[in-house]
């Protein structure tokens, strides 16, 4: 097929999805009985992107976003988003139903675009089957139904990772920091050349020092979800909590705070002796080339270790980890990639499993076994995080014992 040919048909499937959940969400019957067929809680159409127009109501009528107010909404009664969607919504008046609608139909356009240039790019036969498990899998179908940013933020990430020229990879990254803020954690896809990285570091800590406050606000506001469907730190160290105030046991209100910042830093040090267990001191120094597929590891494996680490996350944010499967299936030996292609699919799925009572013995051990799953996809990315890393980092102690 032609190069045009190819990008006709690409522009068709797009189109066609996209249109045809925009219709779908004219009929509140019709959304909700087709999300509900393929097993998604449906709410209000597109209301994750819908609610950035209720955060910039309370800022029109003086209050601040971040917090609660007297008009606070049930569910979004506070902002846990940069404040430069607020500007984008107003700048864009997306009030207005017509441009919603465009910027929804735009949204979906370029993810299903993406997607598929994905899915044409990678050449392995057996990413073509992944890739497909995961286009139906509930966390793919949760995040358009809901139409959080983070699908904006992966079609940033992505056009960072496949664009040619360091300027626009920067701009695109960029953007992805701005709109909100855990992009950071793709900085590594930059690391062939270390200087082009410490200038993308430097000016990343730049921001996020100009928005340190915004930043706090944010991290103050977020939802420690303790649900089988999310993942992190956060989570586990919430459903810990849970079970601990219902059953009477270790944890408390007087102490959790304590429990959930040892827990971080417990995660973050398993995560960085993993890593650094696959660099090499005293190696010959080599100069690599980092190819896509580690480009895309690193970018994609960062942003689950990252969150994993310091948050709570819906499963939608898993959409990342599609990043990694390249690199995995040409690197992984077989037994090691059918444990983390049973670990990624059963946890791109695990909205299937949520339900029933929290505190009953049947939910704490699917539950469990979720949650060790998606510890077994975070050490699993560490390994190779570290393994890529090796390529470009270089120690050589030998040198500082002469010295």
């Amino acid at each position: 097929m032609s190069h045009l040919k190819l990008r006709f048909a690409k522009i068709i499937f797009s189109s066609f999805f996209s249109l045809g959940i925009i219709y779908l969400s004219y009929s509140d019957s019709a959304w909700t009985s087709f999300w509900g067929f393929l097993n998604i809680p449906a709410s209000e159409p597109f209301s994750d992107f819908k609610a950035l127009n209720i955060f910039l109501e309370y800022k029109k009528n003086g209050f601040n976003p971040y917090f609660k107010n007297p008009m606070s909404d049930p569910v979004h009664m506070f902002m846990i988003y940069p404040s430069i969607w607020l500007n984008i919504f107003d700048y864009l008046n997306l009030k207005n139903d017509l441009n919603f609608q465009i910027a929804v139909f735009l949204i979906l356009f370029t993810y299903f675009f993406v997607l598929v240039d994905i899915l044409l790019r990678i050449k392995n036969k057996y990413f073509k089957y992944l890739f497909l498990i995961f286009f139906f899998s509930t966390s793919n179908f949760l995040l358009i139904e809901r139409l959080n940013v983070e699908i904006i933020l992966f079609c940033l990430i992505y056009f960072a990772l496949v664009n040619q020229g360091f300027f626009k990879q920067f701009i695109f990254y960029l953007l992805g920091v701005m709109l909100k803020i855990f992009p950071i954690f793709s900085i590594f896809m930059f690391i062939e050349k270390k200087k082009i990285f410490l200038i993308v570091l430097l000016f990343s800590i730049i921001y996020l020092f100009i928005v340190r406050d915004e930043i706090n606000f944010i991290k103050n506001n977020v939802i420690e979800y303790a649900l089988i469907f999310a993942y992190g730190t956060l989570s586990i160290s919430k459903a810990i909590y849970f079970y601990s105030t219902e059953f009477d046991l270790f944890i408390n209100d007087g102490n959790y705070s304590i429990f959930k910042n040892t827990m971080i830093f417990g995660m973050g040090l398993i995560s960085t002796i993993i890593v650094l267990s696959r660099l090499r001191i005293n190696r010959e120094k080599i100069l690599g080339k980092i190819t896509i597929n580690e480009r895309m590891f690193l970018a994609g494996g960062g942003i689950y270790i990252g969150t994993f680490i310091f948050s709570a996350n819906i499963d939608y944010r898993l959409i990342f980890l599609l990043l990694t499967v390249p690199y995995i299936l040409d690197t992984t030996k077989k037994n090691y990639l059918l444990l983390y292609t049973i670990c990624l699919v059963v946890c791109i799925n695990s909205l299937i499993i949520e339900g029933g009572n929290p505190y009953s013995f049947f939910y704490f051990f699917k539950a469990s076994i979720i949650y060790f799953l998606k510890f077994i996809i975070l050490a699993v990315n560490c390994y190779y995080f570290g393994a890529i890393l090796d390529k470009f980092i270089y120690f050589d102690l030998s040198k500082v014992k002469k010295r």
